[in-house]
């Protein structure tokens, strides 16, 4: 015999004898058949249906067939923020946070009405307004009749997972450092982005690498280092915003694409991001000047995929480093010419000093009030017998890695000497020969006597020697530093503190060492000039005068250029406007050519 309803809501009673009676028991007894249906159901077993329904920890709800909620459970009050008198009798739409597409909804309501239940997650809002993930499985119970139909939820929060997962995500796909996208998200984005280009678009690859970038660890450590990458980054993205996206491919290796229809678009971004580098980094009181070499790659002129892309821009980027820093360069086909492993140079480059296959070239440095050369800067190349003439950004540094840098270093002065002593003995004979001492090679402990027998040989006065130390050399091991630098200004070597101006070094230094020459920072000279480069060389230049300091500037490219540091009062000066690095032949012309115009 089939119960009455009445008889279903008494039996009930004793279930609902609980903390939550005064809260739902009432707006339940004046339901219908469907709620006392759902009561029914849920009266058997009561005790344990009562421990089940105030712990279990997923949230449950139960709605009628008009969707209006009939009862909620503990954990789902915690869950949402609501209380069951702030729910009863709601549609659950008022849990929609808007941020799940409504596409989803119709899915769930259409597997429902199809399978009898769903399964799926949705972003739902708490009574704060704050969002959650949850995962929900909702149920249909028919019956009979329509209106005694009723739905069961249950939604486990998943919010602290699915933070989880964003939080993996975004370090798989960012650079801990800098919180850049790293090499891989850089990788996967530049493919969509070839993928999705019209044929009215152009993608360029950028491939940036700070120069000297590791002066700066060395000198104050990786956490100086660190910040100074962070505020990189930071400029960069600031320069690029929507236009593409900057990555940090590694160590001091950026990388950038854009897409754009425009020539004078990317041409404009690029001098944006140079002056965004350029200006003066201040880390704990120290003020770092920063310049970038940069290599550019162009789709599909220059590759149709990402890895060849990538490999000219930095093919790019690697030669126009080699030339001279503080410039970039579009990828050209003959650069795979010159691109090779490094393990095969490193092989190559064991035997090139005994095969004189390294070569001294020489720019020639002109006195700026007579307009004649004033001397010349030693510079090593590698006429490597399968690559060509190679620069020495191109070997230097596997030279260092391989421990052969001091010994290059000493077969470059002897050399050097050899032809200064040749050209003063045809009558230039006060032209000076500057060259460049590495760090490895000044630590040499019987240094100061390689440099003695070095004059003694070639039978060049000390006077017409000067040696360019970098600022990073000239604040490490002050004390054996400037005794090596006493030992020899003593014979009367000359000393010149190069690439001055970068920040590397503290100004009261200068009064330490026996500095007789500085050397401004191509970067304060090359590109574009602004007031605050200006400003820079005048300061530098009024301070060498006052501490009785010659200044040459190098990188000289323009007449402009040359017309500022003349007008600010520099000494000497080298660079491009001149002359660029050459054979010994070819600057003995340049020397009698310049010597004889006036």
């Amino acid at each position: 015999m089939k119960k009455s309803s009445a008889e279903c809501t008494e039996k009930a009673q004793p279930f609902f004898h609980s903390p939550l009676q005064a809260t739902w028991i009432t707006p339940m007894k004046e339901r219908k058949k469907g709620m006392n249906l759902a009561i029914e159901r849920f009266s058997k077993d009561q005790k344990n249906i009562e421990i089940l329904f105030n712990h279990m920890n997923d949230g449950l709800m139960i709605t009628d067939h008009k969707r209006e909620i009939l009862v909620v459970n503990p954990a789902f009050e915690r869950m949402t923020g609501y209380t069951t008198d702030e729910v009863i009798g709601k549609d659950p739409n008022f849990l929609q946070s808007g941020k799940t597409p409504r596409k989803t909804y119709d899915e769930m309501w259409s597997h429902i009405r199809s399978k009898g239940s769903w399964t799926g997650e949705l972003i739902n809002k708490r009574k704060g307004g704050a969002l959650f993930w949850s995962y929900i499985t909702v149920t249909e119970i028919k019956q009979d009749y329509p209106e005694e139909t009723f739905f069961i939820g249950i939604m486990r929060d998943m919010t602290a997972r699915k933070d989880n997962e964003e939080a993996m995500k975004h370090l798989a796909y960012h650079d801990m450092l800098t919180q850049l996208p790293n090499r891989i998200h850089f990788r996967e984005s530049l493919e969509k982005a070839l993928g999705s280009a019209s044929n009215t678009e152009k993608v360029a690859v950028l491939f940036l690498d700070l120069d000297r970038f590791k002066k700066i660890n060395d000198s104050f450590g990786h956490p100086a280092g660190d910040e100074v990458l962070i505020e990189v980054a930071k400029r960069l993205k600031e320069v690029v915003g929507k236009n593409g996206l900057v990555s940090r491919f590694a160590g001091d290796e950026f990388t950038i694409f854009v897409v754009y229809k425009e020539e004078v678009f990317l041409h404009s971004l690029i001098d944006s991001l140079f002056e965004a580098i350029q200006m003066p980094i201040l880390v704990e009181g120290q003020w770092f000047h920063l310049t970038l070499s940069m290599g550019i790659s162009l789709y599909p002129e220059h590759g149709r995929d990402v890895d060849s892309l990538l490999k000219n821009a930095d093919s790019a980027m690697y030669m126009k480093k080699g030339e001279g820093r503080n410039n970039y360069c579009f990828y050209e086909v003959e650069m795979e010419n010159k691109s090779v492993d490094s393990l095969t140079l490193e092989a190559d480059l064991m035997d090139a000093l005994e095969h004189e296959q390294l070569e001294v070239y020489y720019q020639v440095q002109v006195d700026l009030e007579t307009g004649k050369p004033y001397g010349v800067e030693a510079l090593v190349r590698w006429n490597h017998p399968k690559l060509g003439l190679l620069p020495p950004i191109g070997f230097l540094p596997i030279a260092e890695e391989m421990g052969m840098l001091a010994e290059i270093d000493e077969w470059v002065l002897k050399k050097a000497l050899k032809q200064g002593s040749l050209w003063h003995e045809q009558g230039f004979n006060q032209l000076k020969v500057s060259v460049n001492i590495s760090k490895p090679f000044f630590q040499k402990s019987h240094f100061t006597n390689i440099i003695n027998n070095a004059l003694e040989e070639s039978k060049i006065d000390p006077s017409l020697l000067c040696l360019e130390i970098t600022e990073n050399m000239a604040i490490l091991q002050l004390k054996e530093i400037r005794e090596k630098l006493m030992a020899l200004k003593e014979k009367g070597v000359c000393v010149s503190l190069d690439d001055f101006g970068t920040g590397y070094s503290s100004l009261s230094q200068l009064n330490f060492f026996p500095i007789d020459t500085l050397k401004i920072d191509q970067s304060f000279v090359r590109g574009k000039s602004t007031k605050e480069k200006k400003a820079i060389v005048k300061l530098i230049i009024a301070m060498a005068q006052s501490l009785g300091v010659s200044v040459i500037c190098e990188g000289v490219e323009t007449e402009d250029q040359l017309t500022l540091i003349k007008n600010k009062g520099c000494t000497y000066a080298q660079g491009y406007f001149f002359s660029k690095p050459v054979a010994s032949h070819e600057c003995e012309a340049i020397i009698h050519e310049l010597n004889y115009s006036k």
